[in-house]
């Protein structure tokens, strides 16, 4: 299993002694020059669907629009897609949808300055570690999935109270007042994917795979 809670619930709840706790691969890539913009692009990237949260990402965000100037983004098609666009269509100018979108993260990497994830739960997830391998601030809802491990409990981005409309908002406030903070540790969160390395991931499953 690639969480520690998941080894934990197989242990104690179900019985199972033999348990071991594997990471998913994410190698670093290669870094464009980070332009600065005056304007934040906040990106939401995943499937449009209920446990994916993209309403509360949505809903949460355009009471802002009066406070702060950002652009809103989302990339992902699902059956919430509908429902988003009515959400969102005052604010043509400032919401943008692309549907679904190969590779995203190395289309847009150069233009995303905060990425969101707002998951009710999950599990790696995987998109948080691929806009880390880009040095890209993030946000995520605190204890939900591997968020916490990832985001080094606070250290490498920015944890919020889960379906805290309010929490959410004033975290995403501070990060794009004090973007230059969050580019910081976006840069700790690049150096901390040595944990997620080929050594601790790939090749620890093809070592356990030969002992069987």
């Amino acid at each position: 299993t690639s969480s520690i809670d998941n080894k934990l619930f197989f242990k104690k709840k179900i019985g199972v002694q033999k348990v071991i706790s594997m990471n998913n691969f994410f190698p670093k890539n290669k870094i464009k020059k980070i332009k600065k913009r005056k304007i934040k692009n906040i990106f939401f990237i995943g499937r449009l669907i209920w446990d994916k949260n993209p309403s509360f990402f949505l809903e949460s965000l355009i009471p802002l629009f009066n406070k702060v100037d950002f652009n809103i983004h989302i990339i992902g098609d699902g059956p919430d897609y509908v429902k988003l666009i009515k959400i969102g269509k005052k604010y043509k100018k400032k919401i943008k949808f692309y549907g679904f979108i190969k590779n995203p993260f190395k289309k847009f990497s150069d233009k995303i300055d905060i990425f969101s994830i707002n998951s009710k739960f999950d599990g790696t997830p995987n998109v948080l570690g691929e806009a880390m391998s880009f040095k890209i601030p993030c946000i995520a809802p605190q204890n939900v999935g591997l968020a916490n491990i990832f985001l080094g409990n606070g250290r490498f981005g920015t944890l919020y109270k889960p379906d805290s409309k309010l929490d959410f908002q004033k975290k995403i406030m501070h990060i794009i007042n004090n973007y230059h903070l969050y580019v910081n540790k976006a840069n700790l969160a690049y150096k901390s994917l040595d944990r997620f390395n080929l050594n601790n991931t790939l090749a620890k499953t093809e070592k356990l795979i030969l002992k069987i």
